[in-house]
């Protein structure tokens, strides 16, 4: 994803999210995020936090919780603009992006939260098969992972490539993602009327209890099948 239109382009943009709040832009998956909210420890992914709305919001909520929130935004002029919106709260900004996030993984944790708003239009068809494994591995056992798809034209310079929730579901099922919940149709906030979203939250997949000796003969099949 080019970054050179968000740069060029900050503060302008960075109006037109602010002028939204978290609840308006995520009202079909809030009630997913109130229960998470209830842990005493709390670790958050925001992946393109953009000029740090959604963050910003997430670490007020956070509050007297040990909490780790991290943005990941490679615009680095929206990025500053971010730290400055949240520089008393908990967030640490990272200069990384998709398919890969290179530098969040080089942190070897895993997430209670990972959001995805308004960026998978931005990869391509052959990024995105990386990009949602790197983010299922990032994804803790009981943890959500909520991605938007933007349907419509771009409006200007930004590259935007087709999206589909069934291309999103193909993929997640061969990262042992289960789909939680999905909207339909979400009007576009900012009242572009060629546009619409639709918001799908996934956990991982459970994996069956499996005994000692239910393995071992798993084991024994797996080697007598050879």
């Amino acid at each position: 994803m080019s970054t050179v239109f968000y740069n060029d382009h900050a503060e302008i943009l960075a109006a037109q999210y602010l002028s939204k709040t978290f609840e308006e832009v995520h009202s079909s998956w809030l009630h997913h995020l109130l229960p998470l909210l209830t842990k005493n420890t709390l670790s958050i992914l925001d992946v393109g936090a953009g000029s740090g709305r959604d963050v910003y919001y997430l670490a007020e909520k956070a509050q007297g919780k040990e909490t780790q929130i991290i943005a990941v935004e490679p615009a680095v002029v929206l990025a500053k603009m971010g730290q400055v919106l949240t520089r008393d709260l908990p967030v640490r900004w990272i200069e990384d992006g998709l398919p890969q996030l290179q530098k969040v993984v080089g942190l070897a944790q895993q997430f209670d939260l990972i959001l995805l708003s308004a960026v998978w239009m931005h990869l391509s068809s052959s990024e995105r098969p990386l990009a949602l494994v790197t983010l299922s591995r990032l994804l803790n056992s009981t943890g959500l992972l909520v991605i938007s798809l933007r349907h419509g034209p771009s409006p200007d310079a930004r590259v935007m490539h087709p999206v589909s929730a069934d291309e999103l579901l193909a993929l997640a099922a061969d990262c042992q993602l289960a789909l939680k919940d999905s909207s339909q149709d979400e009007t576009d906030k900012l009242g572009r009327t060629q546009v619409h979203w639709q918001t799908l939250v996934f956990t991982p997949k459970a994996v069956p209890n499996v005994t000692v000796p239910e393995a071992n003969a798993i084991i024994q099949g797996r080697h007598h099948a050879d």
